[in-house]
């Protein structure tokens, strides 16, 4: 909707075109009080320093007789002496104790209220004054403008000032015009500038309450903003202690898992390496940063359920009963229950569980086979076997990579998943220096 058409729906419906809501309504009223209480004050020293010029002509008019004949020219000098006067008295009474006027806002409304209704009727008078004279309604332009300009004021409030003036002048004019030609120029004429007087006060007054409306819209957002990263903040403080936590409970699950592995001097640095030839794999394969993260995880902490497991269970050098031997293969379950505490875990309990599970369905502790074994376990468990054949145990000493490539093709298909042993094997050709290299 455009201005004009928003302002006819203000004057013919009543509706406003800019509406401050009510709980910054009074800050928009102090605000717009001390504006035109600022701008009233710079005018009336304005105002004084002409009326005083203006008084030093009207005394050369004396000296020079027209006041004798022309009583009009008295007339002016008593509307100029005021326009000292009442300026004067009103900055004097505004002073007197300059702390209250920013606190309170009633001695700048009035002041601001008392200088416009000053203004606009001085300014009348001395234009029906100066009807008489010269017939000329010049200062009522002036007057009238000036207030419209310098101040912004409500619709209602500017309304009011300008019917005022508008009838005070139309009556005036009346009186002193004889010439009914000129008297119907000076009624169309001022009702138009009036008219046109009151739609500037209302574009000024509405252009201020988009401007305030505006700045008070930046505000809230710049609140909001600031709401924002200060949450933003807290939430980046507790992500870093939750990290900082989760850091620590995974340093001390992976060094539990070292430390379990320290104990036997045929498993120390198994879970390590196995993490080396696992990562290998992964980046032949090219998977994805969060897969190798997994893999690495679950490497470590793949046989951790054997902190449960009887030493001598595990350091047995002879064959182990059918008893020992169950006892041994729940150590995958054990493994997966202890890291389920651990929220960094969450997604290697899979990994963990089903290590042990072979592709023909024959494995533990679950029997899944083929592509129901999680991949990544499938992967772990070709890493897991090729480091136990290449190290050493009370029972046997360690093979060699050939013997592996040998077993592995043997058991593909049954034990290890084909695609796997193929590409582990083709790992072994392109990079077989750089594999024998692990640490024991």
């Amino acid at each position: 909707m455009s201005l004009k058409n928003k302002l006819f729906s203000f004057i013919l419906m009543g509706h406003t075109p800019g509406k401050i809501p009510d709980n910054i309504q009074d800050e928009f009223n102090h605000e717009l009080i001390n504006m035109n209480f600022y701008r009233s004050k710079n005018i009336s020293l304005v105002t004084i320093f002409l009326s005083v010029i203006l008084i030093f002509i009207d005394i050369i008019f004396r000296q020079e007789g027209l006041w004798a004949s022309s009583p009009g020219y008295k007339y002016l000098f008593y509307t100029h002496v005021s326009m000292v006067i009442v300026p004067v008295i009103l900055v004097v009474l505004i002073n007197i104790d300059k702390k209250s006027h920013f606190k309170h806002t009633r001695k700048p409304l009035f002041f601001v209220m008392a200088f416009a209704y000053f203004i606009t009727l001085n300014s009348t008078f001395t234009a029906i004054i100066d009807q008489r004279i010269h017939g000329e309604i010049t200062v009522f332009v002036i007057g009238v403008y000036l207030i419209a300009v310098m101040n912004h004021f409500k619709p209602l409030t500017s309304l009011g000032i300008y019917l005022i003036n508008y009838l005070i002048f139309i009556i005036g004019i009346t009186i002193v015009q004889e010439n009914p030609a000129i008297l119907r120029g000076h009624y169309a004429n001022g009702t138009i500038l009036v008219v046109v007087a009151w739609f500037l006060s209302l574009i000024l007054y509405y252009a201020k309450v988009k401007d305030f409306l505006s700045k008070k819209m930046i505000e809230h957002q710049k609140g909001e903003l600031e709401s924002a990263n200060q949450l933003l903040r807290a939430t980046n403080h507790k992500l870093q202690e939750s990290l900082s936590a989760l850091d620590e409970s995974q340093n001390i699950i992976f060094t539990l898992a070292l430390a379990l592995e320290s104990k036997d001097p045929y498993t120390h640095g198994h879970s390590e390496r196995v993490s080396k030839y696992a990562l290998e794999i992964a980046r032949h394969l090219n998977l994805s940063e969060s897969d190798q993260i997994k893999i690495y995880q679950a490497s470590i902490l793949h046989d951790i359920g054997k902190i449960g497991i009887p030493d001598s269970i595990l350091k047995s050098s002879s064959t182990l009963t059918i008893e020992e031997w169950s006892v041994m293969k729940s150590h995958p379950e054990r493994g997966e229950a202890i890291c389920s505490k651990l929220n960094f875990a969450k997604d290697i309990l899979p990994i963990i569980r089903h290590h042990h599970e072979r592709y023909d369905g024959e494995g533990y502790p679950d029997g899944l086979r083929g592509e129901h074994i999680p991949f990544l376990a499938r992967l772990i468990s070709i890493a897991d076997t090729v480091d136990a054949m290449t190290s050493s145990r009370p029972y046997r000493s360690a093979g060699t990579f050939e013997q592996v490539l040998e077993e592995l093709q043997r058991c593909a298909g049954t034990q290890f998943d084909p695609f796997l042993v193929q590409t582990f094997i083709s790992l072994f050709s392109t990079k077989k220096n750089n594999l024998l290299v692990q640490e024991r």
